[in-house]
């Protein structure tokens, strides 16, 4: 006998709504020229329910001259300038550290307007790694003591995306909220190959 045939299971994509603001978060001016990775960290953090002073968390990151291993540099040196000199720190020691304070902090590169609609939409905002002021800019590549290869920019900085619409996004950076387009958005976060931090929710 011929078995009835099943209809094709349809396979769920979470819908994306067109817009999503979340509520609750707060940020502070960044204490040092160069913390704003620290300050960045630590409102996010605070958003989780996790309470850590903004130097506290600085003073815990490594120290190195490659940005993606530790942060290069005097922070409160000068800035828009690149390793060796007063720079910063990229995003994977600072979801490390992240880590270690008990969040499920998850460095990414290559995240996508989708991955981080789905993020914000769920409440759950994001740290970018953009140029100041959410700006245009350009990479470089710098070589570090050790021989590697880095990719590297001049001003390079970091905000909280905490809501988006259809034509943009909106940034918490420090105590300041401001909205760009994702256009002039994108075209900034893609200078650092769209680096990234989210909550890597189970």
């Amino acid at each position: 006998t011929l078995l009835p045939t099943l209809p094709p299971t349809e396979i769920s994509v979470p819908q994306i709504p067109s817009s999503a603001k979340i509520e609750g978060i707060r940020g502070f001016p960044q204490t040092l020229n160069l913390s704003c990775e620290s300050r960045s960290a630590v409102d996010w953090a605070a958003y989780f329910g996790v309470s850590i002073q903004e130097l506290e968390f600085l003073a815990s990151l490594p120290s190195s001259d490659d940005p993606n291993k530790g942060f290069v540099g005097n922070p409160n040196g000068p800035g828009g300038l690149i390793p060796p000199n007063p720079y910063g720190v990229h995003a994977a020691p600072v979801a490390a550290l992240l880590r270690a304070y008990g969040l499920p902090a998850e460095d990414v590169v290559g995240l996508t307007p989708d991955q981080i609609k789905a993020e914000i939409a769920a409440g759950q905002p994001v740290i970018v790694w953009i140029i100041f002021g959410a700006s245009p800019g350009y990479a470089v590549n710098y070589t570090t003591s050790t021989g590697e290869v880095v990719k590297v920019a001049p001003n390079e900085h970091t905000a909280i995306i905490i809501g988006y619409d259809e034509r943009g996004v909106t940034l918490l950076d420090g105590a300041v909220v401001y909205w760009r387009s994702w256009d002039a958005f994108l075209q900034s976060f893609s200078v650092l190959d769209n680096m990234a931090i989210i909550y890597d929710s189970p």
